[in-house]
């Protein structure tokens, strides 16, 4: 008797260690804590230009999941907050980083994955960053198309 109550106290200790386990990875792939990237190049979120610099990641609300995020410069002159869309990859991140969308020198901040996750946000295109893509997608040169977007990842630090 003693001994199936000792392997059943350290069957939910085990288990309890696992659930507490799981809850601590999961926090790290969210963006419950701040990601911190320096960014060289101006660039939109929501239709509003932000400049070069170092840039604040996180959400806006801190008990409302990772759905609306906060942008901000970490001298506090520029902040935007903008809704997100879960994006999913098969491969977790090793890192964290920002992913723009590059039309000549137009960058757009399209995706940003916290390290450790296989779910990142993405962030919905804006009126210009579709105007530039319809721009080149229209533009051919002889039968060949013009490229797409380059892709540019910014590396970022989780905080």
């Amino acid at each position: 008797m003693k001994k199936l109550i000792a392997k059943r106290f350290v069957a939910a200790g085990l288990l309890g260690m696992a659930i507490i386990a799981a809850g601590v990875s999961a926090q790290a792939q969210t963006l419950q804590y701040r990601l911190t990237a320096n960014i060289p190049f101006d660039f939109t979120v929501a239709d509003k230009k932000l400049p070069a610099g170092k840039y604040w990641i996180n959400r806006a609300l801190g008990n409302s999941g990772d759905s609306v995020l906060q942008i901000s410069s970490t001298d506090g002159h520029v902040s935007v907050t903008r809704l997100s869309i879960p994006v999913v990859t098969f491969a977790p991140k090793t890192e964290s980083s920002l992913i723009f969308h590059r039309f000549g020198d137009e960058y757009f901040l399209s995706q940003i994955w916290p390290a450790g996750g296989s779910t990142g946000r993405g962030l919905l295109k804006t009126h210009a960053e579709r105007d530039l893509e319809r721009k080149a997608q229209g533009n051919t040169i002889g039968a060949m198309k013009a490229p797409k977007a380059d892709v540019v990842t910014v590396v970022a630090t989780l905080q």
